[in-house]
């Protein structure tokens, strides 16, 4: 169902309040290393990945380890282990704690620098990487090259995201919408369009509040064009907490069938969700898909500092 007004149907949503903070468990899901590279002379720490329950998470290295050297920490705890010659892939612990931390520990054949790698495997909620690439720090002119035209394109994105917080710091309302690039103005693109989903949208038994009202909205955006059009999406929901404790909201993500895990790029709260006050408190999430992505069917996962009180909704679409 279309709602014709989401600037006012979002507008009755947003009573303003302060937000609390806590210290975290978890990392945060951009610092999951979904890549990583060591360095030979480098005495860094152990880097974090996070690993989810029943999500396989395959390590891919370039270059060969030594066989059976994988030494991971409470080994009979893992559903699996499978080492290869250049890779490894667990399947977590059935009872895996949101936090919850192992260190794992491979040693490489070929006797170069590094001689080993350490790396944290971090029990998270919602989000596991289903592959990390490892690289070693060997500095061929390919390796250099390769590095050169990452950088410029690290450099480019920076100044992209730049020009667009520039944008977003001239007008507001719908006019920053439009001069930041977030809305396209044509006849093909309707602004901002959205959609009711209190009867589609499922909730997980045991989820830590009850949601009331859920919208989903869509903007189509500047970049792209085709099924790569860059589409903003987002997500308002007003919750309420059965429970003991209140709630605030850490991190949330998006899960598309057969897609990665995408990390939401804004997470606004309205205040701290408070138990049996039986007032309910808005939660809104917005990030960025393509045209084609954003015509899938999502599961919205969203959780505490903890990591261990979700709020699971199925059957999220846009419109």
């Amino acid at each position: 169902m279309s709602v014709s007004s989401p600037a006012a149907l979002l507008a009755l949503l947003l009573p303003m309040a302060a937000s609390v903070t806590a210290q975290p468990l978890l990392p945060d899901v951009d610092a999951c290393a979904s890549r990583i590279e060591l360095s030979a002379g480098s005495g860094g720490g152990a880097r974090e990945v996070c690993i989810s329950l029943e999500l396989p998470t395959t390590f891919r290295f370039d270059s060969p380890l030594v066989s059976g050297a994988v030494e991971l920490q409470d080994r009979g705890r893992f559903e699996d282990l499978t080492p290869g010659t250049r890779s490894f892939t667990v399947l977590p612990p059935a009872d895996i704690q949101a936090g919850e931390r192992f260190r794992v520990v491979v040693r490489f054949a070929d006797g170069a620098a590094p001689e080993r790698a350490t790396f944290i495997l971090v029990g998270h909620p919602a989000f596991g990487a289903r592959q990390v690439e490892v690289f070693r720090d060997k500095r061929t002119v390919e390796g250099l090259q390769r590095e050169n035209l990452e950088e410029r394109a690290r450099s480019w994105r920076l100044g992209q995201e730049l020009e667009r917080r520039r944008a977003e710091n001239g007008p507001g309302g719908i006019a920053g919408l439009i001069a930041s690039g977030l809305m396209t103005v044509s006849k093909e693109a309707p602004g901002v369009v959205a959609r009711s989903l209190e009867k589609e949208v499922t909730q997980a038994p045991g989820d830590a509040l009850l949601a009331e009202t859920v919208i989903s909205f869509r903007s189509i955006t500047t970049s792209g064009e085709g099924e790569s059009q860059g589409v903003r999406v987002a997500v308002a929901m007003r919750l309420t907490n059965p429970g003991v404790r209140p709630w605030t909201a850490r991190e949330a993500v998006l899960v598309g069938k057969g897609q990665e895990v995408k990390p939401v790029r804004v997470l606004w709260q309205s205040a701290p969700i408070l138990p049996g006050a039986g007032e309910s408190e808005l939660v809104v999430v917005e990030t960025e898909l393509t045209a084609r992505e954003a015509r899938d069917t999502f599961t919205l996962k969203l959780w505490d500092e903890t990591g261990t009180r979700l709020v699971t909704l199925g059957q999220v679409t846009f419109p």
